[in-house]
């Protein structure tokens, strides 16, 4: 087996809330021996993000078996209930890896896996993965020298993760006719719209599928687009018009400029009155939420 492993301990970070890199590695194993079973190991608590360049390997988690062939990767925690291993009918595997405690992470790296499932396929010149071989590559030449750079990569490995799970969606052309129908509905009624059921029998479907339907086309619940819609019409409003804060609240669709008030607070971070007038803030023409 080749091992070149490179771990991590920086004391300057090593009992604080920044991100914790633990290891990152290349490696190639010939011996059936190669095995870890995810009960057994008593490095955790940890993430192991693993990618095959060449050979193959298997994983079973939870009792499900995937053949991790080049292209493939796969996500798990330590400790947990998977074994990954070198079968007899592999020669090789050849593979990228990099393991980082889940301190201030579980929330993101719960949603990837959501996104790209446990195993999932990835071109080798995709972000995640030039990511990763340059983040090998730094280790190699004993560029990872703080905490606080060992910190940064692991945070924008996970982004990078998490970005192209984003990007990964089905586009718009592959929607179902149904969610291309509310969106359009949602874009060109959104002042008087006001529930998910409403919505749903515009287009005839029960609540709970369309809701479920809608979030995984766009990657937003039916009511999250309608007030996304609302918002960008109120930004073009308050810059382009002197409508007064009511008035364009009841034209977007809210009957209280108050409660319209707090939401765009919310989805902007400060109040319709502050975004017009630009005081202390930095004037913006537009903000795109997608």
């Amino acid at each position: 087996m080749s091992n070149e492993v490179y771990g991590f301990r920086f004391l300057d970070t090593l009992h604080t809330s920044f991100y914790q890199l633990f290891a990152v590695g290349h490696q190639k194993v010939r011996e059936e021996s190669y095995d870890w079973d995810g009960l057994k190991r008593k490095d955790g608590p940890l993430y192991l993000f693993q990618y095959t360049v060449a050979g193959f390997g298997e994983i079973d988690i939870n009792g499900q078996l995937h053949r991790v062939e080049p292209g493939r990767g796969f996500l798990v925690e330590i400790p947990s209930i998977h074994r990954y291993y070198l079968p007899k009918e592999s020669e090789e595997w050849e593979f990228y890896f990099i393991l980082f405690r889940p301190t201030k992470i579980e929330k993101e790296w719960d949603e990837i896996i959501e996104m790209l499932g446990r195993t999932p396929v990835f071109e080798v010149d995709s972000s995640p993965i030039r990511f990763l071989h340059s983040t090998y590559v730094a280790a190699a030449k004993n560029q990872i020298t703080d905490g606080f750079r060992a910190s940064s990569i692991v945070y924008q490995f996970v982004m990078e993760l998490y970005r192209y799970g984003m990007r990964s969606k089905k586009g718009i052309e592959d929607w179902p006719d149904k969610i291309t129908q509310a969106v359009r509905l949602l874009n060109e009624e959104y002042h008087s719209l006001q529930s998910l059921e409403e919505i749903a029998a515009h287009i005839q479907l029960s609540k709970y599928h369309f809701g479920r339907l809608f979030k995984k086309s766009t990657g937003l619940a039916p009511m999250e687009y309608v007030t996304k819609v609302r918002i960008e019409k109120a930004i073009n409003l308050l810059r382009t018009t002197e409508c007064s804060i009511e008035e364009i609240a009841e034209q977007i669709g809210y009957s209280s400029s108050s409660y319209f008030i707090k939401v765009f607070r919310s989805w902007v971070g400060f109040s319709p009155g502050e975004f017009r007038t630009g005081k202390d803030l930095l004037l913006m023409n537009e903000i795109r939420f997608s």
